[in-house]
């Protein structure tokens, strides 16, 4: 169409209308998994390092992984940067992360999910099912943008990752673009402790909004299912 590709919005779910600067309507059918779900270790299809890795040498010293990461574990968009290479992996290519179809209810004893939770288009919707797919006893492990870390603006689109749909801080929302994580979490579950939400920020240095951040740039949140 001689149009050029950023003018041009995609969207994803059922069925959705899209509107574009085209005042276009895209009517886009939702695609079946091309791979589907099975429990057992991940397969790292990709080479990437991600957020996952960058934690990895504090989440050590801090015993993450000894107090959290015990047994059957769910990793919910973990492209190639997996919290343990014994972990199942939900990805893209298995579906929508905000219904995880097919996985039974309390399926595993930690569910973790780093920098997806933005892309969800119903934050609620995600974690209730997040909620659902692990035993009591077990953790629901999230870590995703702290809007001031990453984007340090405060409204979308992002600079860095066009696919982005929300962003976070603790105790504050500001509309439309962030939401307050605490917020979500109480109006999304119930019978849950949470055990800290904080900001995680080790070796990040640049402050320009323009620059994309170094170092972490992230909330993390660790949930026990009461």
């Amino acid at each position: 169409m001689g149009v050029e590709y950023k003018k041009i919005s995609m969207c994803y779910g059922d069925i959705i209308h899209c509107h574009c600067p085209l005042d276009e309507i895209f009517v886009i059918p939702k695609a079946q998994p091309e791979v589907p779900f099975k429990k057992g270790p991940a397969e790292i299809y990709q080479n990437y390092t991600g957020e996952t890795a960058k934690s990895h040498a504090r989440r050590v010293r801090e015993k993450f992984f000894e107090k959290y990461c015990q047994g059957e574990g769910l990793d919910i968009g973990y492209g190639a940067d997996i919290i343990d290479f014994s972990a199942s992996g939900w990805d893209l290519r298995n579906g929508d992360a905000q219904y995880l179809a097919g996985i039974e209810d309390e399926s595993f004893d930690y569910v973790y999910s780093s920098h997806c939770l933005e892309h969800m288009y119903d934050v609620r919707i995600a974690l209730k099912n997040w909620f659902r797919v692990f035993r009591k006893g077990g953790y629901l492990l999230l870590a995703i943008p702290h809007r001031d870390l990453y984007e340090k603006k405060n409204q979308l689109p992002s600079l860095w990752n066009g696919d982005h749909k929300h962003m976070f801080l603790i105790g504050r929302a500001e509309p439309p673009d962030t939401l307050d994580i605490c917020e979500e979490i109480r109006e999304s579950i119930s019978n849950y402790d949470i055990k800290y939400i904080k900001a995680c920020d080790e070796g990040h240095t640049i402050t320009n909004p323009l620059v994309h951040s170094d170092g972490e740039y992230q909330i993390e949140v660790v949930i026990q299912k009461l």
